[in-house]
């Protein structure tokens, strides 16, 4: 595939771009007995973003004119999942999309992303007043090695053709990989039905991870809370097919509130990450990092700016820290990516967002760039 280059200022530096990644060259001992491998200078251009994260220079990936949604990506969360020594790739949109490559990268997908490639969302599953102008796939994660997939999504429910929703978090399943989806229902509603009038209302806009210490999903969403702000606030469930029922809301001490009532279609109060506080946003992206023992936040800010934060138990969350973006260069939708795919990583990984944004059109390019940790 091509590439077209982006040289972005940050933090007030030029960066030329280099390399993408290392390559492994075996070289001949002098002996003359077997090889030894050596890894070549690292010859990126960095820049230090804060005293934890370095970057590197911003890269846009080109999309032909065939790509399904071309101009549209990122338009929430990128899902890597690992399979027959290859990699899955999906693509949150209204209707969701899949490809396969063999790495976790976006820019070695793209090219499968094509009309052919739609496996799920508003084309296949429209239930009116949940999911009807669309289904964002937020999270999926394997349940066995037979092709039995749990997938946690973003629903939309639309008034007109004007894109106004009400939104909910929901969950599906699929038996083959992934190729279909079945049994669509809602985990995670707002405490207010949705209204007569079209109007932004209802939570969402997330992601999910599963922490394997606490046996646990936990769905970080962007909901009002009582002050009228939008703001990111979490839920969990102990089921491991995240199966609707299950899932509690964050009372800021534990998961305790209700998140779903099927007899009234609603949830309880939605209450704030205190951490996260400060900068209100939405969709967030968050990995375990090996290489600093700490979970790693990245997400959105309202005024499209990219912010970051760190926690030790993926509930208390550090102050974020400013990563990209700016009024002259928005930056939303951030995804971390990795070698082992979104949901762990090590002292280097990459992430992709959505870079200059048209406020008007919503035509925005798909920008990434490597980012390097720091203790």
């Amino acid at each position: 595939m091509k590439t077209r280059l982006a040289i972005i200022v940050l933090a007030g530096m030029t960066a030329t771009f280099v390399s993408c990644r290392k390559e492994w060259i075996p070289v001949p001992e002098s002996s003359g007995q077997g090889t030894v491998v050596q890894e070549p200078e690292d010859t990126d251009v960095w820049t230090e973003i804060t005293e934890t994260v370095s970057m590197t220079e911003t890269k846009v990936i080109e999309q032909a004119d065939a790509t399904f949604m071309k101009g549209y990506w990122p338009d929430g969360k990128l899902i890597p999942i690992r399979k027959d020594g290859g990699w899955q790739l999906f693509w949150g949109e209204a209707t969701d999309a899949l490809t396969v490559a063999s790495t976790p990268f976006p820019e070695d997908h793209v090219a499968g992303l094509t009309e052919d490639s739609k496996v799920w969302g508003k084309d296949f599953s429209r239930i009116d007043g949940f999911n009807d102008g669309g289904s964002w796939f937020i999270a999926i994660f394997p349940l066995d090695d037979d092709g039995s997939y749990v997938g946690f999504f973003h629903a939309e429910s639309h008034w007109d053709d004007s894109g106004t929703a009400h939104k909910s978090i929901g969950v599906a399943y699929s038996d083959d990989y992934g190729a279909t989806w079945r049994d669509p229902q809602p985990i995670i509603t707002d405490k207010k039905p949705k209204p007569s009038e079209p109007d932004w209302t209802g939570l969402g806009d997330g992601c999910v991870i599963w922490d394997e210490t606490a046996s646990r999903y936990i769905c970080y969403y962007q909901g009002k809370i009582s002050s009228g702000a939008n703001v990111l606030c979490m839920a969990s469930s102990s089921d491991r097919r995240g199966a609707s029922g299950t899932w509690k809301k964050w009372d800021g001490t534990d998961f305790t509130l209700p998140a779903y009532d099927s007899s009234t279609g609603l949830g309880g109060e939605n209450i704030p990450v205190s951490g996260l506080l400060s900068i209100p946003g939405a969709n967030p992206s968050v990995m375990w990092n090996t290489f600093l023992g700490q979970w790693v936040m990245v997400y959105a800010s309202w005024p499209k700016m990219v912010y970051m934060s760190f926690s030790d138990d993926a509930v208390t969350w550090s102050t974020p820290e400013l990563i990209t973006g700016s009024a002259d260069s928005p930056a939303c939708y951030p995804n971390l990516i990795g070698d082992d795919g979104d949901l762990e990583g090590g002292e280097t990984v990459q992430m992709y967002w959505s870079h200059n944004q048209n406020a008007m059109t919503g035509i925005r390019d798909m920008a990434y760039a490597k980012i390097k940790f720091k203790k």
